[in-house]
């Protein structure tokens, strides 16, 4: 930091080689600092979401076909029903209208399935199925969503849902494991439908660990169900001044809710802020960041009180809730925690007031007077949209105080407030006095003054950063 700050004083006290005293009028700087005019960042509200291709691959649904050959006329609830699978039904407490049920299942061998069906969903009404894998970095299982033919009973054999993530163990904070598959389907028919559940190996097979399928069905969603894994996520839009999106809901407890974010290049901002309502927060529900690896894998993003690190991609956020759910929509706000990639210094302030710009030899420059000095300025992004709370610090130097003396340099370091704008207070040491300057007239004084340095950087980014050169008024003489 100091090396940054005396190549710049380097420069600004080689005006005594090219000063002349007997030019009083030499200066080409301006009176005063023009204010740096930013752009307020603007919030917007999403009030539509559509639907794109997804980006995420789908090589694994072109080589997987079912091999279950069955039909809803042979299938009963006491042996195909619980194919490969042990049902363990289980209770719900919940303020939305969903049946939710719970089983358990193994995929002894690689390349092999177990079947859940026929599970019935009413006209109107949505199935949303999850698959919670074992914790394993050697297991791959795969979930797959089919429907019957109603009229002749045999069953489609191409899925109308899956999900094909690959096995990445994020650390969830109760425990290390995947992401879970998640697969949904909307009944628009007239009359009552049947689906098949498949769980798949795409990789290993385990007779010792179980997976487990929640199955819920529910007469009352948002809209836009069922997206319940990141290849149906709808594109989210961030504003510079945040988004919100508050016209979706949590329906049962396997709800998932997916959204797609796309991360310029020409981005403004290394990081965003993500949170929900209280209400929701309360209710147990969390968004969380995934980057997609190869293979679909799902890496959790990090996350500190909410902010999130952020590079050039498409990243997937999912809304979900950990306890209860409600028919009530939930409010989901990104806010882009802008970079700020300049500051410029706005204007000055001492005993002399903020408007002391005196023209000595050196130029025309603000003149501090007494101890007390105010620096004020902007940080902005390099597009120049205004950046909050980014932290500023302001350094003065003196190089005529020697460096033992402790005189040399002050500093201070302040928050940019909600329109970019910071203001930082230094407590100076007097001044020496070292350079004269004789002003002549009908009243003639000699001026006793230092030139000062003064810096002005973003703390993170030093890069950013503005700076100029300052008188520090000691005495004057009368007619010296």
């Amino acid at each position: 930091m100091i090396v940054v700050v005396n190549l710049f004083f380097s420069f600004a006290f080689g005006l005594h080689a090219f000063a002349d005293n007997d030019m009083a009028e030499s200066g080409v700087h301006p009176d005063a600092h023009v204010a740096e005019q930013v752009l307020q960042p603007s919030e917007e509200m999403i009030s539509e979401l559509t639907k794109d291709a997804a980006e995420l691959d789908s090589s694994k649904l072109k080589k997987h076909r079912v091999k279950a050959s069955v039909n809803l006329e042979s299938a009963t609830a006491s042996s195909e029903l619980q194919e490969g699978l042990i049902s363990a039904p289980q209770s719900v407490i919940a303020t939305a209208t969903a049946e939710t049920n719970t089983y358990t299942g193994y995929i002894q061998q690689e390349g092999t399935s177990s079947y859940l069906y026929p599970i019935y969903v009413q006209p109107g009404s949505i199935l949303q199925v999850q698959m919670d894998n074992p914790a394993s970095a050697q297991l791959d299982y795969d979930l797959y969503l089919y429907e019957f033919d109603m009229s002749t009973g045999d069953l489609n054999p191409t899925p109308i849902d899956y999900s094909i993530y690959g096995t990445y163990l994020n650390n969830y904070g109760n425990g290390s494991r995947t992401l879970s598959e998640n697969v949904g389907t909307k009944n628009s028919t007239a009359g009552s439908k049947a689906y098949l559940i498949e769980a798949y190996g795409a990789v290993g097979g385990s007779i010792n660990e179980p997976f487990t399928l929640t199955v819920s069905t529910s007469a009352t969603y948002d809209s836009y169900e069922t997206d319940e894994n990141a290849l149906h996520a709808y594109p989210f839009t961030v504003a510079t001044g945040g988004s919100t999106l508050s016209s979706r809901s949590i329906n049962s407890e396997v709800d998932q809710d997916w959204y797609k974010i796309t991360v310029p290049e020409s981005r403004n901002y290394d990081a965003m802020h993500i949170d929900l309502d209280q209400a929701s927060v309360g209710n147990g529900y969390k968004a969380e960041l995934y980057g997609a690896l190869s293979n679909n894998r799902m890496a959790l993003m990090p996350s500190t009180n909410g902010n999130v690190s952020l590079g050039t991609g498409t990243y997937y956020l999912r809304v979900f809730t950990t306890n209860n759910y409600s028919d009530n929509n939930y409010s989901l706000h990104l806010q882009p925690i802008l970079r700020a990639d300049k500051v410029v210094i706005t204007g000055y302030n001492s005993n002399g007031g903020p408007n002391d710009y005196p023209t000595y030899a050196y130029g025309r420059y603000y003149r501090i007077t007494g101890t007390s000095f105010t620096v004020t300025g902007v940080a902005a992004t390099s597009d120049n949209y205004a950046v909050a709370n980014a932290e500023v610090e302001v350094i003065w130097e003196n190089d005529y105080w020697s460096e033992g003396s402790n005189n040399r340099y002050r500093s201070a370091k302040v928050m940019t407030d909600s329109s970019g704008q910071f203001t930082a207070t230094l407590s100076l040491p007097p001044s020496t006095g070292s350079i004269s300057q004789y002003l002549p007239g009908a009243i003639s004084f000699t001026h006793y003054y230092d030139i000062c340095g003064v810096l002005a950087k973003v703390t993170s980014r030093p890069s950013a950063n503005d700076t100029d050169i300052v008188y520090h008024f000691a005495y004057s003489i009368y007619g010296g």
